[in-house]
């Protein structure tokens, strides 16, 4: 466990089929035998955490009641005496907290999102969801009956987390939020189905300021090959790895990191890794021989840091991977030795031992600055979050954004990454055709509000410089959000000087 930094222990807890509700139907540390759904007891977890000196990460289970999840961050914080947490620090705790200076990563369930057979978190969150949505008293529903049902799933789910963040703050305090405390706001991967966007822009809307509630977020950060591993002959092996990962992985990280980043949250993937013969449901019948085969390759090693440089080049902060020991196409064992010992000389861990020693690779996402961003440039890496329009306007150069001046937090957006070769002051304007008077854009750099934006009113159908906001840009990566807060205004460029 030493070899990685942060322990995950979503498994160990059975977090994809665990329906305990309240406290007292946890698993306790002294139960002897199966533990069925539930998993094993968190004082356990604690234990391991602190033995091997390792920051973890818990899934907290997502039928769990308010008062088991403060009674999870009581145990984290104070430690336990086998049946109930204690509510302050102890001299001598029968089971322990977690040792200071080690941090705690907390998600709520784990891939909620995911409709598959075995991920009963999608189901119990969606009946969750289904009985508040139309509740204008509840968080969810705040602004109005939510008639759509997997809008309101996405929107419990962020509330869920958020619910747990602020529980933990109120034990842990503070201070330990985002420092020993790191919630994170997972969803699927490369802003999939908008579960990220969507539970951001609602967070905003409902709490304000989202750095507050959560650390990082993102999906997870599974790669794969062009090349199916069909079999093990030379000429497959080669074009397997030769072509692994393949260019959507940079793609979707870089989705993840514009979100996040746009917010201020750092970019975590909740799981990763390549997983050869496996499938997105993690069937694997017949091909455990092969999934071996390939993994204890020495070429994965070379691929994993490769496919870790893409990561970090495209605005990546922290991925987990998955898994130490289990199926066979993620495991990072040597499933060929027959090892009766832990593994820890793998290719796969071998890799892991290269990426502690290796240096960071520098950032490419985002355009270089100061100069003029296109939104339509092909370079650009612009997402957007808008009511259903779209469209392209005065010959297909510039980009409409409508405020939504009731609840800014769905007025339309983009979002642009830049990077500065030096840290330091900059002024940030954009260009807008036939603005009127009125019309106003909101500037955010890394999820913080600068101020606003005034378009020059002109009928002429020609870019026009806004005023600017002078800010301080940090070196390398930032990810600018620019919203409307007034009017339907066109833009074309972002200006940075």
């Amino acid at each position: 466990m030493q070899k990685f930094s942060v322990i995950r222990a979503m498994d160990f807890v059975n977090a994809n089929s665990n329906s305990t509700q309240t406290w007292a139907e946890r698993t306790p540390i002294n139960w002897l035998g199966s533990t069925g759904n539930k998993g094993q007891s968190w004082e356990l977890m604690v234990m391991l955490a602190n033995a091997a000196n390792r920051d973890l990460w818990i899934n907290v289970p997502v039928k769990a009641d308010d008062a088991y999840i403060q009674k999870l961050a009581n145990l984290l914080k104070y430690g336990s005496d086998g049946s109930e947490p204690y509510i302050s620090s102890q001299s001598k705790p029968k089971y322990p907290s977690l040792k200071p200076g080690l941090r705690v990563y907390v998600e709520y369930g784990n891939e909620v999102w995911n409709s598959g057979p075995g991920f009963w978190g999608f189901r119990w969150a969606l009946e969750l969801a289904n009985a508040n949505r139309l509740d204008t008293s509840h968080p969810i529903a705040y602004d109005g009956p939510v008639n759509d049902q997997y809008i309101a799933l996405r929107r419990w789910i962020a509330y869920r987390s958020a619910f747990i963040s602020q529980t933990f703050r109120n034990v842990f305090g503070d201070a330990a939020m985002m420092s020993t405390v790191r919630p994170i706001l997972a969803g699927q991967v490369g802003n999939g189905n908008l579960y990220l966007s969507l539970g951001l822009a609602w967070a905003e809307g409902y709490y304000g300021d989202v750095t507050k509630l959560w650390y990082g977020g993102g999906g997870a950060a599974y790669y794969d090959s062009s090349v199916q591993p069909t079999d093990t002959s030379a000429a497959t092996m080669q074009a397997y790895f030769d072509n692994l990962p393949t260019a959507s992985f940079g793609q979707s990280v870089a989705k993840d990191a514009v979100w996040t980043k746009g917010y201020g949250l750092k970019t975590v993937a909740y799981e990763g890794g390549p997983g050869p013969g496996g499938s997105a449901l993690g069937s694997i019948s017949g091909t455990e021989q092969l999934a071996y085969t390939y993994n204890a390759d020495p070429r994965m090693k070379d691929r994993m840091l490769v496919a870790s440089d893409i990561w970090l080049a495209n605005g990546g902060d922290l991925l987990v991977y998955y898994v130490y020991s289990g199926s066979p196409p993620w495991s990072f064992v040597d499933g060929l030795s027959l090892s009766t010992v832990s593994d820890t000389t793998s290719p796969k861990l071998q890799a892991i031992d290269a990426l502690v020693k290796r240096p960071l690779p520098s950032v490419t996402l985002g355009t270089a600055v100061p100069g003029s961003v296109y939104l339509r440039s092909s370079t650009s890496a612009i997402q957007t979050r808008t009511g259903g329009d779209t469209s392209w306007g005065f010959g297909g150069t510039a980009y409409r954004i409508n405020a939504n001046e009731s609840d800014l937090a769905k007025s339309e957006m983009v979002l642009l990454p830049i990077r500065v070769a030096q840290s330091g002051q900059y002024k940030i304007s954009m260009t807008t055709l036939n603005a009127t008077a009125t019309d106003r854009l909101q500037l955010f750099v890394d999820g913080k509000l600068m101020g606003e934006l005034q378009p020059v009113a002109d009928s002429s159908g020609q870019p026009k410089e806004t005023s600017s906001l002078a800010v301080a840009l940090p070196g390398g990566l930032s990810v600018v959000r620019v919203r409307a807060s007034k009017g339907s205004v066109w833009i074309r460029d972002l200006v940075v000087k």
